[in-house]
């Protein structure tokens, strides 16, 4: 008799409610797999993206392709995890059975107690100074990192982080600071005094007028949610002013190669790529307490409906994870 987990899976698209709490057969890896005993995996706005009926940009309209136009070909998401290994396919010479991981899953999986993955995967060992709690959410770093990295970052830069209190975002003024920028942190009133804690140095509420009316500039501006218009990202530019967002839109594609071509200013945009060195870096870092998770949430797997209805409020500070344990 095949063995048996629990997952959370869903068959068509639309609201929380089409997450269904199930009993499913376990998986078993292949020659060149690990199979995860999952402890901790977020729950991200892009899951409850993927979840949903609407495509909200031309990237997403191309994650469905591969997700499935007109019902989920991935029945169970997840991308972002920690846990332990409890079993390896013959091939795997890099972990072995009982080590501690943390990384990325590029095929979904994680929302179940067990998922199988490539060696070859973005994972590494857990820090040793973070629950997997907090080790889940981690892989969401590695695109604040791609992105600072792209915009060539420099020490003594000013850098303007919109949507700064999110995953992503939390990540991104943590690591800005790392690299000796000056931070401000924009996002909505209950989310300021956490992005105080962990190192911005202004903080501005997007819900008290159009802030890029104000007349200062910057030297990167980082749209985490791409929520600013072109005209408004071009204000808050200096004359050398680098704009990146990570949300790639194919309506900003010509606008932003214009200003490129006819300035001193870039705008810019991608998709990331993660690698397991970047992911080092990151642990690095946490390992030397200059980088942490912020979690405003913990629910259990049966509690996923519950997760995603909080994740889609936009009210949440940091992260929202599931706890396996």
């Amino acid at each position: 008799m095949k063995s048996k987990m629990n997952a959370v899976l869903f068959y068509r698209y639309g609201p929380p409610e089409v997450l269904q709490f199930k009993e499913v057969e376990m998986p078993v890896p292949k020659a060149n797999e690990i199979l995860l005993k999952i402890k901790a995996a977020a729950v991200t706005m892009g899951d409850c993206e993927m979840r949903r009926p609407e495509i909200t940009s031309f990237t997403w309209f191309m994650a469905r392709l591969y997700f499935g136009l007109r019902k989920p070909r991935i029945k169970t998401l997840g991308s972002y995890f920690a846990g332990e290994i409890e079993s390896i396919g013959s091939d795997v010479k890099s972990f072995k059975i009982g080590d501690q991981l943390f990384g990325i899953s590029p095929t979904f999986g994680a929302h179940a107690e067990y998922i199988c993955l490539s060696d070859k995967y973005a994972l590494t060992k857990m820090p040793t100074n973070m629950s997997y709690e907090e080790a889940a959410p981690v892989g969401l770093g590695l695109d604040s990192l791609h992105f600072l990295k792209k915009a060539k970052i420099k020490n003594g830069e000013q850098v303007l982080i919109n949507g700064a209190g999110g995953g992503i975002g939390t990540y991104a003024v943590q690591l800005a600071k790392y690299y000796g920028a000056t931070v401000t942190a924009v996002d909505s009133k209950n989310k300021l005094e956490m992005l105080r804690t962990i190192g911005a140095d202004e903080v501005i509420d997007f819900q008290e007028g159009d802030f890029t009316k104000k007349g200062l500039t910057y030297d990167i501006v980082f749209d985490v949610v791409g929520s600013l218009s072109h005209s408004r990202s071009l204000r808050l530019l200096n004359k050398t002013g680098r704009y990146i967002s990570a949300i790639p839109l194919l309506s900003r594609l010509f606008p932003n190669l214009w200003v490129s071509l006819t300035s001193n200013k870039k705008m810019m945009t991608g998709l990331t790529n993660p690698h397991i060195e970047d992911l080092d870096f990151l642990k690095d870092l946490i390992e030397a307490d200059q980088l942490k998770t912020i979690i405003d949430r913990s629910y259990e797997l049966a509690e996923v409906i519950d997760a995603h209805r909080y994740v889609e409020q936009t009210l949440k500070k940091g992260n929202v994870v599931i706890s396996l344990k």
